[in-house]
């Protein structure tokens, strides 16, 4: 970010709040390797909330929940801007005008969601003892839906079209690779 300019948290809140605000005011001035930090932590605390449950049950070990964090953060910081990057492939086929550095930011920023949802999930799991990888950690990345769409309409300059069935897809992707890492 600029100096001077809105902070991460800001933009963490602004994105789960307000993401159409968000992406058209405050994306350009957001570092990418911020983003990539906030959709690693997110996804941290997501496969964080799932390895808890999975040792709150007795079906694995807490090497298990250490790994399970380790593994959510590379999936944010690394598969997401790969899988990113593929969607904007497919906006720039369809005349997307956007550059992919900012659209990779903005997927990845779509995770805000998912990161206060899981930041509560891990809260409510250690001090409630709740199993709260489904409630908190799928309701964050399906939160991140909507911005997600936001993020393909502005890249296409507006078209619906591609914008639901992309954003529908890519999260579907997520929460494939995330049950497979749960089955493991």
């Amino acid at each position: 970010m600029k100096e001077g300019k809105t902070s991460l948290f800001r933009t963490v809140l602004s994105m789960m709040i307000s993401p159409r605000e968000a992406i058209r005011s405050t994306i350009d001035e957001t570092r990418w390797y911020l983003a990539l930090i906030v959709s690693g932590a997110a996804f941290a605390l997501f496969f964080l909330q799932t390895g808890l449950d999975m040792y709150k049950t007795g079906q694995r070990g807490m090497i298990y929940v250490i790994q399970s964090a380790g593994t959510g953060f590379l999936y944010g910081a690394i598969a997401i801007p790969i899988i990113s990057a593929a969607a904007w492939i497919l906006l720039k086929a369809a005349k997307g005008r956007k550059p992919l550095i900012w659209t990779v930011t903005s997927f990845c920023l779509s995770y805000s969601g998912a990161l206060i949802y899981g930041i509560l999930g891990v809260i409510a799991s250690l001090v409630l003892g709740w199993k709260t990888s489904l409630a908190f950690g799928i309701g964050g990345i399906l939160w991140a839906i909507g911005p997600m769409m936001f993020t393909a309409r502005e890249v296409t300059g507006g078209k619906i079209v591609l914008s639901v069935p992309i954003a529908t897809v890519f999260a579907g992707l997520v929460l494939l690779s995330w049950s497979v890492w749960g089955g493991m």
